[in-house]
């Protein structure tokens, strides 16, 4: 990890939809190359900040940046040009197409390439191997040809993983990565998320404790929209306020 830079820094951020303020204040730093987990109880704000990092959402007050650039007025397509990459809690693929066709669609939406209806997607020579490439970074590479809706939700997962891959993302933002997976599922995934280029920084809001704390180096409690403890995943593990208003709660 790089200590001397800083890739997400969030700056008094508070978000509020009518009287309810979602997110407030957070101040939150996350250096190049972390692992960050983001947990707490349903209602913290996790996801709220999950949208205001990426631009879904426009913040109420407070500011963000990416590597010291100022991004909390931009729209999202200009935040994943400047490397912020994302998945969301629900699967956003194509069922009835196979997983490297999804990749090469998406990687097209992202390139300056041309789309024909008259043209097979199979002619997208280069685009294929970057899919390829990606599915093979996910361990997905021998479903290249299976149509989506015939994989397991676990191994669709994969994919999205990959398809946010495609545009090359400095920071990864993973939302509920193995939200609904089996266990088995769950460590394919974690194992997946740890063989992730380490250049990569990845914030990370999950369910499964077991996961947070074999994904992340650092983890951020989230409570009332705000933080609540930030530290390594022993120290979270055994900070007794920490139990009291996430472990002994169900998210």
């Amino acid at each position: 990890m790089n200590a001397q830079r800083i890739a997400v820094e969030c700056r008094e951020l508070t978000k509020r939809f009518g009287g309810l303020e979602a997110v407030r204040r957070v101040d939150l730093r996350v250096f190049a190359g972390e692992r960050r987990a983001i947990i707490g109880p349903n209602g913290a704000g996790k996801t709220t900040l999950f949208r205001l990092i990426s631009g879904e959402f426009p913040a109420t007050s407070g500011a963000i940046s990416l590597f010291g650039r100022d991004i909390t007025a931009m729209p999202c397509h200009r935040r994943t040009a400047l490397g912020l990459g994302r998945t969301f809690q629900i699967t956003n693929l194509f069922p009835t197409m196979t997983a490297a066709d999804n990749l090469v669609t998406a990687a097209m939406g992202l390139s300056r390439t041309k789309f024909s209806m008259l043209r097979p997607l199979a002619t997208y020579g280069s685009l294929y191997t970057l899919a390829d490439s990606l599915l093979d970074k996910v361990g997905m590479l021998d479903k290249r040809d299976t149509v989506l809706k015939f994989l397991s939700h676990g191994e669709q997962r994969q994919i999205e993983i990959a398809m946010a891959l495609i545009s090359s993302p400095q920071v990864l933002l993973l939302d509920e990565p193995t939200a609904g997976l089996s266990p088995a599922e769950s460590t394919m995934m974690t194992a997946t998320l740890q063989a992730l280029d380490p250049a990569i920084t990845i914030l990370i809001i999950e369910h499964d404790m077991d996961v947070a704390f074999a994904v992340a180096s650092r983890i951020t409690v989230l409570h009332q929209g705000a933080p609540f403890a930030e530290g390594t995943p022993a120290e979270i593990r055994n900070n007794a306020r920490v139990q009291e208003i996430y472990f002994g709660s169900e998210e």
